[in-house]
């Protein structure tokens, strides 16, 4: 229970070996290779070359995952791929593939393809351009060669200007301009009414006049458009030419598209077996690059969960007598990374820790300490039986569909399936099924249910309030102890008694006399909890001034941690979101329950509404519901409750494995 054992190997074998003993520590899933603490250290000339090698391989296969992959009609769904759904291959037939496969052939034709396509594309886009501004010229009847040849005295410019410049421009350049017997200026027609951004315009001009023209349609916000020399003739002919081009090119870019989809069909399958054959072997070579050798013989260093140590001995030793691995505890000094090894109830709530932080090797698991708790949380915040039993049968059908879903994903699957567990419990004892779904249509349950119910959220919220808050109190006490424990376990007495033990006598008795004064429980409990909340107080009002010198700073630092009671209250204050999850989730279902009874009225079709609305409905408030209720209890864990013990910090434990993104590998 709690970080495995782990061993510090070191295998010594003959170079001759190094590409089988690579593939045993790798195929076994048990070895975290140990870097040097060299900055940059001199690798294996055998090892450089084999990363060399398979860094071109990925790179080309990277590549051609990339390029074809937005053209791959995938025949695997993404959620059957991700429940483990993928062709089984074993490494040995992923080396003939690769043997046989020629991938820089394959990725010279997609990139001519690719490149092919660029250039269409590109003079798709100006040709759509140009289509545009032609359009916008329509209102010119002259040839277009007008404005790149002219004559010989004269020639022209088109642009585009806002209506607002117009009076500006036409006092600039028209007929009662100084410019009148030079330049010649029409606006393309516009409806004012639209309110135009911008309009075309035309200025003919002479040439002896050029640059004060141009001067001054800057001056007064012309922009010039560029005129293709190309364009010869009129507007409304060069629209036509502009147009079968763009037909031609549209058809050439969907041929191309079609031979890129022709190319994924025929490669994308082999491409992303590869992509794991390669990148298995990347992780394969990178691990042990860092091997230190001599003329004829390597050491490789890695960590082993000491409950493997004599599976992973065996596959080493069936590759070559000529093998020596050596297996020694961590030194003192040492920080082996964490391998979380928890029994079949707890290990599903591992995830969550490593979500967090992985703990220190020598450090406390806290896995086994939340998950009884984020169970709990969890059933509370969705709390009703028929969306618990909607996630168990769901989780069911998946595990008897998906036989190949990897360990990681099967145990978060796993995770679900055990909080809906207490999902139903809390559903039952609060009498909430799909919400009110019993007594709006099945009445005749309705005595059955209410002889379950032990807490009514609908009725009595201050009921649930106050166990939200108990829960919050014994979650956070516990945290303290734990602490304290751990502070003694380092032989940190002291610091235990003022730091923890401290706050949980206080705040216990504050707890005790709150209640006992309210009468929930019997009076003698108000002396218990008054005397514990002195002795905590006093403690620590004189742990937090130990430090200080002079008696006023001792006083003052002794009044400030009395102070930081406030924050304790609003961490059990927190708390109160488990009624207001639990309270929302039964909202919604009676929402929808009740959308459902009126749609029911609607003549004809109203059953089919009514079931496809408390259905469709129902299916919502479970996926928006299971969020929250994953969520809220996680921050409880991690602010609240972690925060009263647990850093984490660890380095979590990553072996050597074989990569499985796309296929299923078998060593």
């Amino acid at each position: 229970m709690g970080v495995a054992k782990l061993k510090k190997a070191e295998l010594y074998y003959h170079k001759s070996v190094h590409e089988q003993i690579a593939a045993a520590l790798q195929e076994t899933g048990a070895c975290q290779i140990i870097s040097t603490d060299v900055e940059n250290p001199s690798r294996p000339a055998e090892v450089e070359a084999l990363i060399s090698r398979t860094e071109e391989k990925l790179a080309e296969v990277r590549y051609l995952n990339r390029t074809l992959t937005p053209h791959y009609v995938d025949p695997i769904p993404a959620l059957d791929r991700m429940l483990g759904e993928r062709p089984e291959v074993t490494m040995t037939e992923l080396e003939e593939l690769a043997s046989k496969t020629d991938l820089t052939a394959i990725c010279d034709i997609t990139r001519a393809v690719e490149r092919e396509t660029g250039e269409v594309r590109l003079k798709l886009s100006e040709a759509k351009l140009n289509e545009s501004i032609l359009s916008s010229l329509e209102f010119f009847d002259y040839p277009l060669s007008v404005f790149n040849e002219g004559t010989r005295t004269l020639t022209a410019l088109a642009g585009t200007v806002k209506p607002e410049s117009l009076p500006g421009l036409k006092a600039a350049l028209g007929e009662f301009s100084k410019f009148a017997q030079d330049t010649e200026l029409v606006i393309a027609p516009y409806d004012e009414k639209q309110k135009p951004t911008e309009v075309y315009a035309v200025l003919f001009y002479s040439r002896s006049v050029e640059a004060e023209v141009r001067e001054a349609c800057a001056k007064n916000g012309l922009s010039l458009v560029e005129i293709p020399a190309s364009f010869e003739g009129t507007p409304a002919e060069e629209k036509e030419k502009t147009a079968a081009a763009i037909t031609e090119l549209e058809a050439k870019e969907t041929e191309l598209a079609a031979k890129m989809a022709a190319l994924a069909e025929e490669n994308m399958l082999t491409v992303q077996k590869l992509s794991d054959y390669y990148n298995s072997l990347a992780g394969r070579y990178n691990g042990t690059a860092e091997s230190e050798e001599t003329e004829s013989t390597m050491l490789t260093k890695f960590w082993l969960p000491a409950d493997r140590s004599d599976e992973v001995r065996a596959k080493i030793e069936a590759i070559s007598p000529e093998v020596e691995l050596t297996l020694a505890d961590p030194e003192p000094d040492e920080e082996p990374p964490a391998l979380l090894n928890n029994g079949n109830l707890v290990r599903p709530f591992n995830i969550l820790t490593e979500l967090y932080s992985s703990p220190t090797y020598r450090g406390i698991d806290p896995t086994p300490l939340l998950a009884p708790f984020f169970w709990i949380f969890f059933g509370m915040c969705l709390g009703d039986a028929g969306y618990a039993l909607v996630v168990f049968g769901t989780i069911l059908y998946v595990f008897k569909k998906y036989k190949k879903i990897s360990v990681g994903v099967k145990e978060f699957i796993r995770l679900f399936l055990f909080c809906s567990v207490s999902t139903f419990i809390y559903g039952v004892i609060s009498g909430s099924f799909f919400g009110n779904f019993i007594d709006s249509f099945v009445p005749i349950l309705v005595p059955l249910k209410n002889s379950l119910m032990l807490v009514d959220p609908m009725s009595n919220p201050m009921q649930v309030l106050g166990i939200s808050l108990l829960l919050g109190v014994i979650h956070l006490m516990f945290g303290l102890l734990v602490a304290a424990y751990e502070k003694i376990r380092a032989k940190q007495v002291i610091d235990a008694i003022g730091n923890d033990i401290s706050w949980f006598l206080l705040i216990v008795g504050l707890c005790l006399f709150g209640v006992g004064t309210g009468g929930m429980i019997p009076p003698h409990f108000v002396q218990i909890g008054e005397l514990m909340a002195v002795i905590g107080a006093v403690i620590i009002f004189l742990y937090a001034g130990k430090e200080k010198k002079g008696i006023i700073n001792k006083i003052i630092s002794g009044f400030l941690a009395l102070y930081g009671s406030t924050s304790y209250l609003g961490d059990i204050l927190s708390y109160s979101r488990l009624l207001a999850l639990g309270f929302g989730s039964a909202v919604i279902g009676m929402v929808i329950n009740l959308l459902g009874g009126l749609a029911a009225d609607i003549p004809y079709v109203g059953w089919l509404v009514a079931i496809t609305v408390i259905i469709g409905g129902h299916i919502f408030s479970i996926a928006i519901n299971i969020l929250g209720s994953f969520v809220h209890p996680l921050r409880l864990q991690y602010v609240e409750f972690f925060g009263k013990f647990y850093s984490g910090g660890g380095e979590p434990f990553t072996p050597m494995t074989l990569s499985q993104e796309f296929v299923n590998v078998k060593a």
